[in-house]
């Protein structure tokens, strides 16, 4: 429902409650009265905002069945509501010890979520805010720019085609084929081999990552709700989704870590030698088996930043006397060990979240992606950001509020997509 539809069932509403007071015969009690002049009140406010709603549809560019959108009416709804939310009200309401209202209680009923949740899709990051700083009030001599953002290492799961399902309840359960039924050739009449397809099954448990929030009043009066709207809910999801990746990449499953994806993966043994240039540049057709990967630009590669940093800097050196003339050059190359792998792989890239280097070894993932349509590696979420706590430091009018989202381990459903090597670094 578009926000002009529910302006206009808003009026007919209160208009045929208007209606049937005032065709009603005898004296009206004051109570009616008194209700007739609330309905014709609220029925000017209603009118100003339906006139507004009717130019914001105005300039709305249609949606096409060519252009980005579906075209789904219900998708489009769904979209109009959650942008219409504010992350600052499920935490106002919080602290207030109040129901929801408004646009929000629309979305957690929508959802089904209980009162003191917010819904996981509000947490995204919103577009960048561009505007002038805030002229001060001459009585406070304050101009205001905007907030500005933390900063945080880009994400690493979805390039690694780790999905993020929504699970409403209970634990999570992920089956693969292991065993296939086995197809042959048969001689006239021979019968056909009667095996049974075998299915591997790996569950996950909820577990929760948390953030804490300390809020006080003179801040948020001094910064202005619109602008402490639009810095809390992008600082608030960067800190969550950073903890997410980084525990859903490096989590050694010990409560109360989650079980991350590099555990997952086989640790090759340890290389002798410090990778050279020809090491490097063997790396993505290593990875290439014909299943997952039929080419070398069907692999991707996630090293630390030591790796990519001696990828970097090494060149293929010099021939000596003797030398073939088609294994090396007179002189040093032109070309990084790192830029040929650029040239040939899917991805090469690094990101601060990976492991640092531990005895001179440092680990990297190989990602086969030539497999498209498949789901290769899962972590659930049950699809809500809770929040508790408001009551700490009342007497400094101070909120300690935390946030909790539930997540379940990194569940490789296709573990011939994935493998792990090593590289010696130093």
């Amino acid at each position: 429902m578009t926000p002009r539809q529910r302006i206009e069932k808003r009026m007919s509403e209160r208009k045929q409650r208007l209606g049937a007071l005032l065709g009603s015969d005898g004296d009206r009690t004051d109570a009616e009265t008194a209700e007739i002049t609330e309905l014709s009140t609220k029925l000017q406010a209603d009118e100003a905002e339906f006139r507004a709603a009717l130019l914001l549809e105005d300039d709305t560019p249609e949606v096409t069945a060519t252009g980005g959108d579906s075209g789904n009416s219900d998708d489009t709804d769904r979209v109009e509501l959650r942008n219409s939310c504010k992350v600052g009200n499920f935490l106002r309401a919080r602290l207030e010890h109040r129901s929801l209202t408004g646009a929000e209680a629309e979305l957690a009923a929508e959802i089904g979520l209980e009162g003191g949740h917010i819904p996981m899709e509000l947490w995204t990051e919103p577009a960048t805010e561009k505007r002038a700083v805030t002229g001060a009030p001459a009585t406070v001599g304050v101009n205001l720019d905007l907030i500005r953002p933390a900063i945080f290492a880009p994400a690493i799961l979805p390039r690694l085609g780790v999905e993020m399902p929504t699970v409403e309840s209970g634990t999570y359960a992920s089956a693969t084929i292991s065993t296939s039924v086995t197809a042959a050739s048969r001689a006239k009449s021979a019968d056909a081999p009667a095996t049974a397809a075998a299915f591997t099954v790996a569950t996950a448990v909820p577990k929760r990552i948390s953030a804490r929030l300390e809020l006080t009043l003179e801040d948020i009066a001094a910064i202005g709700q619109a602008n402490f709207e639009s810095a809390l809910r992008e600082n608030l999801s960067m800190a969550l989704s950073d903890q997410l990746d980084l525990q859903g990449l490096n989590g050694n499953g010990t409560a109360p870590n989650l079980q991350g994806l590099l555990g997952r993966l086989t640790d090759p043994t340890d290389p002798t030698d410090v990778a050279d240039w020809d090491a490097f540049a063997g790396l993505a057709a290593d990875h290439v088996d014909g299943l997952w990967a039929s080419m070398e630009s069907d692999v991707a590669m996630l090293v630390n930043v030591d790796a990519y940093r001696l990828a970097a800097k090494t060149f293929r050196m010099p021939g000596s006397v003797g030398t073939p003339a088609d294994t090396y050059s007179d002189t040093p190359g032109d070309v990084s060990a790192g830029a040929y792998i650029e040239s040939r792989a899917a991805a090469w890239w690094t990101n601060s979240r990976m492991p640092a280097t531990a005895s001179n070894i440092a680990a990297g993932i190989a990602h086969r992606r030539g497999r498209s349509g498949i789901r290769t590696a899962v972590c659930p979420h049950w699809g809500e950001v809770s929040v508790d706590d408001p009551y700490s430091g009342s007497s400094k009018a101070e909120r300690y509020v935390t946030f909790h989202v539930l997540l379940g381990d990194v569940i490789v459903v296709q573990p011939g997509a994935y493998s792990r090597f090593d590289l010696k670094v130093s």
